[in-house]
């Protein structure tokens, strides 16, 4: 019933509905919480956004997800990319059609998504990508050169040329 794939596994499910029936699942994926130490968000409802190396990618071959990497930034301008993805994500509400992530890390997952769209090279601003791999492994690049949660907006709603993995 909760699909789980690999022991450990931590979930949250929700109290028994008044009705009866079974306990409503919460969220399946709390390493990202663990690993932070924060608790503070209890009783951790799954959001639509999280750091891509937390995740480990979970839902990037499943459904839409909008990367913003920021490998060579500073700790302050890779702050503004997280509070830009959440922002974006929370403006959005798009259930669960479309999952957020930023990447902070040169290593780890986001190396190996920049590997498969064959774009390796870290420069020195945000890369705003949107992964759409269960279309036959197609993305986009935002072309914006000004960095915000608008210009992210703006991507979303069109964004340009579909390039191939």
């Amino acid at each position: 019933r909760f699909k789980v794939q690999g022991i450990p596994r931590l979930i949250i499910l929700g109290p028994e509905p008044a009705g009866g029936g079974d306990r409503p699942l919460i969220n399946d994926n709390l390493r990202p919480v663990i690993e932070s130490g924060d608790f503070s968000d209890f009783p951790f409802v799954k959001k639509p956004y999280c750091d891509l190396d937390a995740s480990g990618g979970e839902d990037i071959n499943d459904k839409k997800c909008l990367v913003i990497f920021h490998e060579n930034g500073d700790d302050d301008e890779q702050e503004e990319v997280v509070d830009v993805v959440k922002a974006v994500a929370e403006e959005r509400d798009d259930g669960d059609d479309v999952s957020y992530y930023w990447c902070t890390n040169p290593k780890g997952m986001g190396e190996r998504v920049r590997a498969a769209m064959k774009m390796t090279e870290v420069g020195d601003d945000p890369l705003v990508v949107l992964l759409d791999v269960p279309d036959q492994g197609g993305f986009y690049v935002s072309e914006e050169s000004d960095f915000s949660k608008e210009s992210v907006l703006k991507f979303l709603g069109a964004p340009g040329e579909r390039k191939q993995m």
